[in-house]
């Protein structure tokens, strides 16, 4: 079965599970770093949003074996675990006002967004791009968000400058952020294991060659912009009496290294860029990139990397 055939069966017997004005309906969504992805999206009659439902990686499942009802009950089974309970009000977009409050930024790779950037309103940093976004206040859609494009600020009469004046007010307050090291994130994980077989969090800290710690926000979404928070460098900086090595892990997060630990960041950029290759999404991707922040003049630069 093409994959062309596999979306329209896929369409056609959903259609089945709706009422007949339910609009099902399949279009091509762009992601970070040129990723285009096709979305199903199920609106019920009286419902204005709805989840979508990325078909690619069930075509994948299709080729690799599984069959069409079992995708079939996945994707039902999905859209009825995340579809809003009720009708949600997407008017406040349209009020400055009501918007200027949730208005907050994050990263992207710079090139790799290149396209993209020319509809929205960004600023350069480094190899990478500062866009923004709106924070959804909805429950239970608190991680939602919407991306601000140049025609936004058009309509809401508003200076890019001011844009970045108010999410470098909004972003720390609405999305905190905190480093852990990555031993107390991986002990959660091992939960799985039999207790006789899990190693204690100080037998992890101890196996450790390389301390790491993971630098992201409260809720691990676009966390890698806490680069850019006041003071939260030269707080970890501080803290371990250190410049830092800071390691692109995802746009969600990013590893940071004390420097006097390691003096190769050569390796460092071989391991973000096998990382990168190997383990992160295409879209979730930030940098190949290996940063440094230096204690002294409280300045991040790039020091290595294949960007």
């Amino acid at each position: 079965m093409t994959y062309d055939f596999f979306k329209q069966q896929l369409m056609d017997s959903l259609r089945e599970f709706f009422p007949a004005d339910t609009q099902i309906v399949i279009r091509p969504f762009p992601h970070n770093n040129q990723l285009i992805l096709d979305g199903l999206t199920i609106l019920e009659p009286g419902s204005n949003i709805s989840p979508t439902i990325y078909l690619n990686f069930y075509f994948e499942k299709y080729q690799k074996g599984m069959n069409l009802s079992t995708i079939e009950q996945q994707i039902l089974q999905y859209y009825h675990r995340h579809c809003p309970i009720n009708h949600i009000d997407t008017s406040f977009f349209t009020d400055y006002n009501r918007v200027r409050s949730r208005i907050v930024y994050r990263l992207v790779h710079y090139e790799k967004n290149r396209e993209l950037l020319k509809e929205i309103p960004h600023f350069p940093y480094l190899d990478l791009a500062v866009i923004f976004y709106c924070l959804v206040a909805e429950e239970p859609y608190e991680n939602a968000s919407i991306l601000i494009y140049n025609h936004h600020l058009a309509y809401w009469k508003l200076q890019k400058e001011t844009l970045r004046t108010l999410a470098q007010t909004n972003t720390p307050l609405l999305l905190p952020w905190r480093c852990d090291s990555l031993a107390e994130l991986i002990m959660p994980a091992l939960d799985v294991l039999p207790v006789k077989e899990r190693p204690t969090q100080e037998a992890l800290l101890d196996a450790e060659t390389i301390p790491m710690y993971v630098l992201s926000n409260e809720q691990r979404y676009f966390g890698a912009s806490c680069i850019l928070y006041p003071n939260a460098l030269k707080e970890i900086s501080q803290k371990f009496a250190d410049s830092l090595f800071i390691l692109p892990s995802s746009i969600h997060e990013v590893i940071i290294i004390p420097a006097s630990y390691t003096e190769d960041a050569n390796e460092l950029s071989e391991i973000v860029h096998d990382v990168n290759v190997s383990e992160v999404a295409q879209d979730e991707i930030l940098s190949d990139s290996v940063y440094f922040y230096d204690q002294n003049t409280e300045q991040l630069s790039i020091i290595s990397g294949q960007s």
